[in-house]
């Protein structure tokens, strides 16, 4: 069993590392994970025991797969995608891969002390925050309990400012960072003062976590100014900032990912298979480890290995190149160190037009730099096949992200990718498709093609009967059902509210969007052109 200072290694083998966590080698992040988890596991008010759950199986009857590990590392490690700009391209707007990546952190949060050395039963997975979408991950614990996310007055949430330089230019400062501890602090310099620090281990996630940020202070800001000021600001500006991000996740995030019949069917008819008739009496909503470990794992296949970022860091921008994904870890304070700033550079602020499609609004118009998402398939882009946390020899497969995933799969005991068709009553591939392409000689040596590892199966699934835009069925109804259920468990559920509708600006009447937000927060491009 691991020490109490590997806690985060844990986390990173078990749940919740998003698109690339770190490992708890580095001498920076088990400072701050240590100081994190102390944070979380001080007394607490009830409410926390309340809301606490574990991860559970949707499919707790299915033999659990347990092939060996030098079989899962040749297929991790053969899942390349190469450098080529433009191909292999999604049409899902590139923002979407780091919503996903937020939502993640939102709903996960692993505090498992220990890793055992062979299984693990999701009953001894032990999560420390709520699984519904709740956005406990913005909002902590509360003004009462986590006062430093909060402003003076307990209502509005505190936002950093950036460190102009000359380099590029862009010599102002701007409210367009997370708010952080000084660079002066011993024992937290430079780290992110919000409720999760994994959003600060990329900086695209990390200004997602600040788009939200600004949401909240604009709700608040609207409902200030309102003719009927609601006696409890801050609890109705939550209320409604966390409604309306459900109707994102629900209406606009997942939709955009999975087979639509599959999401009308669950919106329609409700839940087959994860809760069907809600959390039995006494229980609480679980996290489905096939959903957590495997279906939405298939957001690692949607990185890009650069991006189109702002008016410095383009193809035609200020500083001439298009940063690759590596630097986007290098200016956030978990992975890199700020490129050495204090706070983050504000030539590195991100343009909002060049990651979501706005000329899906009225009037609105596509940025000819706009980022696309990469296809869900068996390719990953090959900086995560790079991870540089792992240096020991023995840890040298590690540095695969994919690696990571199928060791995951196998240590929590998922079952395969052809049980859980079964279960679901939909056709399975065949071996001879799970065998197609250019992993064929790893999958046949393996047995792969007839007993699949549900990660690369759902992936596989994507490739061969979505065309790679979205995902197959299978991958789809674990995506749908838990996201549905974590909605409907949550205490602001719109899916227990009759025809909820938005209360804010939408432009569409029935749902809200991440444009909708964006738009609302009226922060798309803080640089402008002009730089």
């Amino acid at each position: 069993m691991a020490t109490p200072h590997q806690h985060g290694r844990t986390q990173y083998f078990i749940e919740g590392e998003g698109l690339a966590s770190s490992d708890m080698t580095s001498p920076r992040l088990k400072q701050l994970f240590a100081h994190h988890l102390a944070a979380a596991a001080a007394p607490v008010p009830a409410v926390n025991a309340k809301r606490a759950f574990r991860f559970c199986r949707m499919f707790p009857d299915l033999a659990k797969f347990q092939p060996d590990d030098s079989s899962l590392i040749a297929l991790g490690q053969a899942l390349n995608d190469p450098f080529v700009a433009g191909a292999g391209d999604s049409d899902l707007p590139a923002g979407f891969t780091y919503l996903g990546q937020f939502v993640d952190h939102d709903i996960t949060f692993d505090r498992t002390d220990g890793i055992p050395d062979g299984s693990l039963e999701p009953k001894d997975i032990e999560q420390g925050r709520s699984p519904a979408l709740e956005l406990d991950s913005v909002y902590g614990r509360g003004p009462k309990h986590s006062p430093e996310l909060y402003e003076a007055d307990g209502v509005r949430l505190r936002i950093g400012t950036t460190t102009g330089r000359a380099l590029f230019g862009v010599t102002k400062s701007f409210p367009n960072d997370l708010p952080r501890h000084p660079e002066s602090d011993p024992a937290h310099p430079k780290q992110a003062i919000i409720g999760d620090p994994r959003n600060d281990e990329n900086l695209i996630v990390a200004q997602t976590h600040l788009a939200f940020l600004k949401f909240h202070n604009a709700v608040v800001a609207r409902l200030t100014a309102s003719a009927a000021k609601p006696d409890n600001l801050f609890a109705e500006a939550r209320k409604t900032v966390v409604q309306h991000y459900q109707s994102i996740v629900l209406h606009d995030f997942v939709p955009r990912l999975v087979d639509l019949e599959v999401w009308r069917d669950v919106l329609t008819n409700g839940r087959k298979f994860f809760f069907p008739k809600g959390a039995p009496s006494g229980s609480r909503l679980g996290m489905p480890v096939e959903f957590s470990v495997a279906a939405y794992r298939m957001g690692h296949s949607l990185v890009r290995n650069a991006y189109q970022w702002n008016s410095v860091f383009s193809s035609d921008g200020r500083a001439g190149f298009v940063p690759r994904l590596n630097l986007f870890f290098e200016f956030s304070q978990v992975s890199g160190d700020l490129g050495g700033f204090p706070t983050l550079p504000s030539d590195w602020i991100v343009d909002w037009r060049r990651m979501f499609d706005f000329s899906e609004q009225p009037g609105g118009g596509r940025h000819p730099q706009l980022n696309f998402a990469r296809q869900i398939d068996t390719k990953l882009a090959n900086d995560l096949q790079l991870l540089p946390e792992f240096a020991t020899a023995e840890q040298e497969h590690l540095k695969s992200l994919a690696v990571r995933n199928l060791l995951r799969g196998r240590l929590i005991g998922l079952p395969t990718g052809q049980d859980v068709a079964a279960r679901l009553g939909v056709p399975s591939l065949t071996p001879a498709e799970v065998a197609s392409g250019p992993h064929a000689a790893v999958i046949l040596a393996s047995g792969f093609d007839t007993q699949t590892p549900l990660w690369f199966y759902i992936l596989k699934e994507a490739e061969l009967r979505q065309g790679g835009m979205r995902l197959g069925t299978v991958g789809s109804r674990l995506l749908c059902e838990t996201f549905h259920g974590l909605i409907e468990g949550s205490d602001y559920s719109i899916l227990k509210e009759a025809d909820w509708e938005p209360s804010l600006p939408a432009h569409r009447g029935d749902h809200f969007t991440m444009n909708d937000l964006l738009i609302f927060v009226n922060d798309l491009n803080p640089l402008g052109n002009g730089h």
